[in-house]
């Protein structure tokens, strides 16, 4: 890929499907408060606009509102640039994104941030604040709170969430979202908010609002970007999963804590509840190319150690996933008598327990050190490669148990190694798709991925394998020195040759869907 690809073959990547959901099941008080909650939602594209870059809102405003093929690959990548291809720009006239985007004055670099930390140490906190905007003050850096800077917008937002507080007749629901507004506007913090929607288990709609995730940072990494998810749960489904919370403790201690380190669980209760449910509609960077299958919020480490964090699984995006993208890639990569081993159960309990292993493991080293700061720029790649092995090896381990269905493991190895192929389409080299590369390069190396061309899984081998795996990224994590980090990555990081021939021969399958939500 690159910058010279044309909008046509950047958008022929995707395949447009329609998502659903059982509107009906809603009371008539939630259905009327849903518009107000869309409203909401676009209100995060208005926002994370004004993050992307100065530019990137009137441009919005001017030219996606069309039908024309320009006007769906930016409202697609919810920006002029293509989030699969290095963020390389299909707008003319429009260059690459600064790597700070907005959140920084255009020429501020990392170094010259740290210098000014290390020298006024008392700013580092506001600094350093995932939701502050760096800004130059004559020759001073400062930090401005984003619901200063954003407040025109943020007050839209609130008031279409206490609108929407007003028509449902959900107590906790109702509560929730007058709180969300009022954190969003800085009049409360919003990690209590956070805390106040893990706690929320029996609501029909998860809404969810805010700046959370920081991967658009590409200066500092820590600045959080706005999205908005709205979903309808469904809870008699998510009652099946209820005996997999009760036994986090157990899946626990399947995923090592070694060299002193510490996980998020530590002493107490938390709460982990997993909710399964259909998105309405995602927005800003939760929708900006590629539409997340499940997620697992809050990340703020306190709330998570003090509180607990939520798992949801989004049904129908990881169906519609499913059977336009991973099923017609098994046909081409593995051999023909396991093809027909795909299950999208298999691949759901996967995707559930991938959520489920992010919470378990390594979080603080013996030194007190988290892990993210430990790893540094390496540990989203180790992490995503932790949770993506855990998953594994409890979907194997605990199979029949727990809550976990009994599923063949040719059928769970089947669905992961096609998982891998479809995952790894999205790019080798950033921290998702080098996890990718590292599981492939293992099991290759290990037995466990077998044969030439189309390949084999030998089930045996996989478990055996992936619990060696895990037992070494753990391992990084808790006390993994800078160089063996940069050693081990080295040596699975890179791309195998064969994986890059399969991928290359996959060009003509769509990557990944086109999301319609729903009308509401």
């Amino acid at each position: 890929m690159s910058d010279t690809m044309s909008i046509e073959q950047r958008m022929a990547r995707f395949t447009p499907r329609e998502l659903g959901f059982d509107a009906e099941a809603l009371s008539p008080a939630t259905r009327r408060a849903l518009p107000h909650l869309v409203a909401a939602m676009r209100g995060m594209d208005e926002l994370y606009h004004r993050q992307l870059g100065a530019e990137v809102p009137a441009l919005m405003r001017e030219r996606a509102g069309g039908d024309d093929l320009l006007a769906r690959a930016l409202r697609h990548f919810n920006g002029p640039w293509d989030t699969l291809d290095g963020h390389a720009p299909f707008v003319e006239g429009v260059g690459a994104p600064l790597p700070g985007k907005a959140l920084y004055p255009a020429d501020l670099g990392r170094e010259e941030l740290e210098a000014w930390i290390a020298a006024h140490p008392d700013d580092r906190a506001a600094l350093l604040d995932p939701t502050t905007v760096v800004r130059r003050e004559g020759d001073r850096l400062v930090a401005v709170p984003y619901a200063e800077v954003y407040r025109d917008e943020l007050e839209r937002v609130a008031a279409e969430l206490r609108a929407a507080a007003d028509l449902v007749d959900h107590a906790g629901l109702a509560e929730f979202l007058r709180g969300r507004a009022a954190a969003l506007l800085g009049e409360k913090p919003l990690a209590e908010s956070d805390a106040d929607w893990v706690r929320l288990t029996d609501a029909p709609l998860e809404v969810v609002i805010g700046p959370f995730e920081v991967y658009a940072d590409g200066l500092m990494g820590i600045k959080a970007f706005y999205e908005g998810m709205l979903l309808a749960v469904d809870h008699e489904a998510g009652a099946r999963l209820r005996t997999i919370e009760a036994n986090l403790a157990d899946l626990a201690t399947l995923v090592p804590l070694p060299a002193g380190s510490k996980g998020a669980l530590g002493e107490g209760a938390r709460i982990a509840p997993m909710v399964i449910a259909d998105e309405v509609i995602a927005t800003g960077d939760g929708f900006a190319g590629i539409l997340a299958s499940a997620f697992n919020l809050p990340n703020d480490p306190a709330v998570r150690s003090e509180v607990g964090w939520k798992q949801v699984m989004i049904r129908n995006v990881m169906r519609a996933k499913f059977e336009a993208c991973t099923a017609p890639i098994a046909g081409r990569v593995l051999r023909p008598e396991q093809a027909g081993d795909l299950s999208f159960d298999a691949y759901f309990y996967f995707v559930l327990l991938h959520e489920v292993s992010h919470s378990l493991g390594p979080m603080y080293r013996a030194d007190g050190r988290s892990t993210n700061e430990a790893c540094g720029r390496h540990y989203s790649a180790l992490e995503e490669a932790k949770a993506d092995t855990g998953a594994l090896v409890l979907l194997l381990a605990r199979n029949g148990r727990h809550g976990i269905p009994a599923l063949d493991p040719a059928r769970i190895g089947a669905s992961y190694l096609a998982g891998i192929y479809r995952s790894a389409r999205f790019g080798l080299h950033e921290a998702h798709g080098q996890a990718n590369v590292i599981q492939y390069a293992w099991f290759r190396r290990h037995g466990a991925f077998t044969g030439e061309g189309r390949l084999a899984v030998d089930a045996e081998r996989l478990r055996e394998a992936a619990a060696g795996l895990l037992d070494r990224l753990c391992t990084l994590q808790a006390a993994g020195s800078p160089d063996e980090i940069e050693a081990f990555l080295a040596d699975y990081g890179a791309p195998p040759d064969d994986l890059v021939t399969a991928i290359r021969a996959l060009d003509d399958l769509p990557i990944d869907i086109a999301p319609i939500f729903p009308a509401v």
